[in-house]
Formats: C-alpha cells, structure tokens, sequence
C-alpha cells in the first residue's frame, strides 16, 4: 500500500472488483470520467469496489493545472467524491493510489508503481487503456495475477494522433506504436472492449467484445426539450486541431452561422486568430463546468472530429435531447441507428445536414436514453466479468 493512501480495507482481503484508471479527477479526460461512474455504479449494484487512479506529485500536477491542487492524496479522495456527487455519481467505494508522472510532451501520464501491488487483490479488475498502463514496464502480466478476468476498456485512437493530418513521415511509427499496443493489450487482459471500431484491432489475436461500455451521466436527462425558438449550434472537446475545428471555423464562416465554442486547449488562440482573420462568427465560450446546465439555448452539437473512438459529447448532446451533425466515420457508427443524428460523407454535405437540423424539431430521445444510461452499463459489464466465455490469460499461447 502506498505512504497516504486513503484504502483502508487490508490486501489480503479479495475485492469483487477493482477499477484501474490512468487518468484522475480533475484532469477531465474520457478515463477519469468514465472510471468513477464505473466504479460507483458496480458499488451501487452491491459488489465490494475499489478504484485506483494515478497519483501525480507536486512537479506533475504543476505542469498538467498549472499550481498543485494536492498536498495529499486525502485531500484529492475528498476532492474527486465531491465532484462525483456533483456529477450525480453513485457513491464511490474505496480509492487507492499508484504513482505516475505527467508527460508534457505526450500530454499523458505515465504509470510509474504497478498498481496491482499498491491496491487490493481483487476477484476481476476493469482497466481503462490497458495499453496504457503497460507503457513502463513496471505493471504486473497478466500471468502473474490471481483474478478471474480483467477487462480492458481501449478508448484512444494512438494512431491518428501520431500520424496527424499532413504528417506521412509518421506513419511508419504510427505502425509501431498500434503494434506495441496490441501486445500490451493481450499482456495484461483478458479480453477487450473497444468504445467503436475506430481502434484497429486486426491481428490483435485476442478476445475482443463488442458492447456498450461507457455511459453518459444522467444530469444530461434533466436538459428542457429544444423548442421552436432553440435555434443555437455549439461545439464543446478540447481546442486541439486535431478534434476539426477548422471545418467547425469555416463552417461558421460559409453558412454565416454563429456557432459557440466550449472548451479550452493549446491550440486555441491560433483558432481565435482563425477566426478572426477569416470573419467567421463563432464565439470561444471556455469550458463548460456544468455542460449539462449550458445546453438549454442549443439546438444542434456539431461535431465534425474524426480522432475519436467515441465521442462521449455526442452521446450527452444525443442524451439532452439535441440533434448532432457528424461525419461518416468508425467512431460515430454507434450513433447512425439513433433519431436525431445526421451524417454527412463529405463537407459538401455539412450545409444539408445542418440545415435540416436546424429546420427541424427533435424526436424523442429515450432511444439514446436507454444507451447510455450507467446502470444499464455497470450491470452488463458485470455480466461480461462473470461470463465463462473468455478464458483466462494462462490458458492462452503465451505473447
């Protein structure tokens, strides 16, 4: 156990689950999101839960928010539970530490203590980016564990942010790194679970599961239906190149459309002088705290991105109620069977798309609802866990 940790149930004392994250509250990433409802609502459905999120020192914490936040690990526990309850999460059980460190250059954190020794043995284990965690070869194989079955939850697209628009040159280690994932996936689980079929898993040789694993909080439900006089368009993600906010930009200017923007990212004054250069009226709003609360004026979430694998955005702008205008890629093939979404293959086809958003009220959105509720979620992932279906690692060929 680590010095400070907060977990006080002994070790030597299996829980049903534990939920491993790389990435904590406050840094609001798809993992530190996703791994508190997780690990609540498995909590909340009676099983013995613990959740394990990495715990960065006072030089890390400087470089990701910019001052340290915590002294203590205490004092982030106590942070992260409010900020669950805030978010309308289910209580959360126990938490643990494992160190890491955040990388500036990769804007990641790197784990740098095997968090299946810092925390409790557990009976299965939720890993969200397993081929995260195995970047330092500090993480235990899945060999050498005594569970019943570890999950992996894959969520980033390596690939696209390496090879970049514009950048050949990097495909080649594009290659390597989808290569080096797969390893590691297969070296610490049991099975995958991707969010959409935007990760590339051929040649993975590995169980891979296809169902819905992440939700959309249920604070998004309480958003006023659009009325007649609901005519706003937004975007909200980070501000990065990369997640296309120059076709959000240029969209603005062609349609002369207004369009806000929610969020914050390194890349956001060059798209404020983008904007303005260009006479594209779209308005940088910051981040949204409560997105939820932000949405009422909204009619249509625009999200033309294609470096997701799941656009948790799109599904809590599909779970309010609003139409979203998307593009036709992997990520978003979750969403094509849903009432208010509206795809288009190229930019020609965003002026159609928006229009017929815009002009139209949306249907009900209990279809979207019922999708993404967490419940639902939490309790098929604990079926998928007690399911006989996936053998251990141990009884597979070794990597």
């Amino acid at each position: 156990m680590t010095p400070d940790s907060p977990l006080q149930a002994p070790k030597d004392q299996p829980f049903d689950i534990v939920v491993l994250s790389t990435a904590a509250l406050p840094w609001r990433t798809g993992p530190s999101i996703f791994s508190v409802w997780h690990a609540g609502g498995f909590a909340k459905l009676g099983h013995k839960t613990a959740l394990g999120l990495p715990w960065l020192d006072r030089k890390s914490q400087i470089k990701l928010w910019g001052k340290e936040l915590f002294k203590t690990r205490q004092e982030q526990v106590d942070w992260v539970r409010k900020e669950a309850e805030h978010m309308n999460v289910p209580a959360l059980p126990e938490i643990f530490f494992f160190r890491g460190v955040f990388s500036k250059s990769t804007y990641s954190i790197f784990i740098t203590e095997d968090p299946f020794k810092a925390g409790p043995q557990a009976k299965y284990y939720v890993v969200q980016e397993p081929e995260h965690f195995g970047w330092l070869p500090v993480v235990s194989p899945r060999k050498d564990l005594k569970a019943d079955k570890i999950l992996g939850i894959v969520m980033t697209n390596y690939g696209f942010y390496i090879r970049r628009p514009g950048r050949p040159d990097r495909a080649l280690f594009a290659k390597m790194v989808e290569w080096r994932n797969k390893q590691l996936m297969r070296k610490h689980t049991d099975i995958i679970a991707p969010l959409s079929p935007a990760v590339d898993l051929d040649d993975l040789n590995h169980p891979v599961v296809r169902q819905q694993v992440t939700g959309v909080l249920d604070s998004f439900k309480t958003v006023s239906p659009v009325s007649e006089a609901n005519k706003g368009v937004y975007f909200m993600g980070r501000l990065v190149w990369e997640k296309a906010l120059d076709v959000v930009i240029d969209t603005a200017r062609d349609l002369d459309l207004a369009i806000d923007i929610f969020g914050e990212g390194p890349h956001q004054i060059e798209m404020q002088e983008r904007a303005h250069r260009t006479n594209a009226p779209v308005h940088f709003k910051g981040p949204a705290y409560s997105p939820w609360e932000t949405l009422a004026d909204y009619r249509v979430f625009f999200n033309p991105s294609l470096s997701e694998v799941l656009c948790s955005t799109t599904a809590e702008a599909l779970v309010a109620g609003r139409h979203v205008v998307i593009p036709d890629c992997p990520a978003n093939t979750p969403f094509y069977d849903l009432p208010n979404v509206h795809v288009y293959r190229t930019v020609q086809e965003i002026p159609a798309a928006m229009n017929k958003a815009l002009s139209t009220l949306p249907l009900s959105p209990s279809m979207a609802r019922e999708r993404f509720d967490w419940a639902n979620v939490c309790s098929s992932i604990v079926d998928l866990l007690q399911s006989p279906d996936a053998a251990p690692i141990s009884q597979k060929a070794p990597l």
